[in-house]
């Protein structure tokens, strides 16, 4: 029999863009929305309905990090992602990071490179219920390769175990490691069509992967129905992931104009990249990045052309997606929201086109934009509920005190419910 719940007399962020609308309840059917209504109209009467009293807090939808590293330990480098830790080490740093996730309101991730395959085996123990943790679409490994063109060395394969990162010397050896990626249960395939200036591989105006290199990942990965995202920092890179079609471009830093108008056009997601780079820039010497180390880099200048590509982006009705590598030391895992408040207050996006980026299109780039993301009738009940308004107050989602409840799929797997409930009414005979 399914349970009927009614989260009333709340504040109802909807995820569409717009501000919040308090004085409303939403009715949950078992896993799903059944109506968002006004208070007075609530069914608060209905002996088969349990009600939830907010008192006025935010009803919004459950967040999907759009581009998310769960086996991260809070790195300083990115040899540090794959050897400072052993696999079991780093698997159980998963789970532990997947389960903090959902109670800061995170209801979904999506992979961006999977060290050692661990969403695949994370999505499968959470969805058999061994693990709590948020609904996963699972990245692949990266797909690598050694360096620019110019510059390929064979001896570095040698050097990285093919279960932590897949180096692709070949065409035919690509298309393998898709097959191997999607066998195991990756819904997305990651490449690399830059570098980036922290790398020791390539730097973020230099290619990795060729043009022809891409077109035959994305090819392959369309063609086993799963979708294809690439790390694309430097604008060569960014032209080539779109001619290849890809579905995803990671970062698009130095994105010109002509650039964003085809991915406009193609309706390719961007997950954007401002936060990290902000926070190793402002913050990096702390964990040990020397001034000279940090001046060697360009993401001033990455900094300043997001900056201005963002609202370009908003303008052009991009799909844009929260999510910029957490789990490094200055991007630790559990501080989500910071990007949030980062492209509201450096960025100047309004807080409910930010929130949009983290919920609504969230839940398309995770293959659920018709079935999660709002609060409308029909969806899921991913929801969060929160002590504050954040669509005027966007902070709200970083105080981990103000996350009060977290349901997934109607069901509250974070905070306590018994804190709202009202008294039944008693039937009469």
């Amino acid at each position: 029999m399914s349970r009927r719940t009614l989260l009333h007399r709340a504040t109802v962020q909807e995820g569409l863009g717009l501000a919040s609308r308090p004085h409303h309840s939403v009715l949950l059917d078992g896993e799903r929305i059944v109506a968002v209504l006004p208070d007075a109209q609530a069914p608060v009467h209905d002996p088969e309905v349990e009600v939830l009293d907010l008192d006025g807090r935010t009803v919004m939808p459950g967040m999907t990090l759009g581009h998310t590293h769960i086996a991260y330990l809070n790195v300083l480098d990115g040899r540090e992602t794959l050897f400072k830790h052993t696999v079991p080490e780093v698997a159980l740093g998963a789970a532990a990071n997947a389960a903090a996730m959902l109670k800061l309101g995170y209801t979904a991730f999506v992979g961006a490179g999977s060290v050692a395959g661990i969403d695949m085996a994370l999505r499968r123990a959470i969805d058999a219920g061994r693990l709590p943790g948020p609904r996963i679409t699972p990245c692949s490994r990266d797909l690598m390769v050694s360096g620019p063109p110019e510059r390929r060395n064979p001896a570095v394969k040698q050097r990285i175990p093919s279960d932590l990162m897949r180096l692709a010397d070949t065409p035919e050896e690509l298309v393998e490691y898709v097959d191997t990626e999607v066998a195991q249960g990756a819904e997305i395939i990651k490449v690399f069509s830059t570098g980036d200036d922290t790398f020791p591989n390539g730097r973020s105006h230099e290619l990795l992967f060729t043009a022809e290199e891409l077109v035959v990942a994305a090819r392959a990965a369309h063609e086993r129905g799963v979708r294809i995202r690439a790390h694309s920092r430097g604008l060569a890179g960014i032209r080539n992931a779109i001619a290849a079609g890809v579905d995803v471009i990671d970062h698009a830093t130095y994105a010109d104009d002509a650039a964003l108008e085809a991915i406009a056009e193609r309706g390719i997601f961007v997950v954007p990249s401002l936060h990290q780079p902000h926070r190793l820039l402002t913050t990096g010497t702390r964990y040990g990045k020397t001034p000279e180390y940090l001046e060697t880099l360009e993401f001033t200048a990455e900094v300043e052309n997001t900056l201005r590509i963002l609202p370009l982006m908003v303008e052009l009705g991009i799909p844009i997606v929260a999510g910029d590598d957490f789990g490094f030391a200055w991007t630790p895992h559990g501080r989500y929201a910071e990007e949030l408040e980062t492209y509201v207050t450096m960025a100047g996006i309004p807080a409910p086109v930010v929130l949009t980026w983290a919920t609504a299109n969230g839940a398309r780039l995770a293959g659920r934009g018709d079935d999660a993301g709002t609060v409308q009738p029909g969806r899921l009940a991913d929801l969060v509920v929160t002590d504050g308004d954040p669509a005027e107050d966007i902070t709200v989602l970083g105080r981990p005190e103000a996350i009060e409840l977290v349901l997934l799929g109607g069901r509250v797997v974070a905070g306590d419910a018994g804190r709202y409930r009202a008294p039944q009414p008693v039937a009469v005979a």
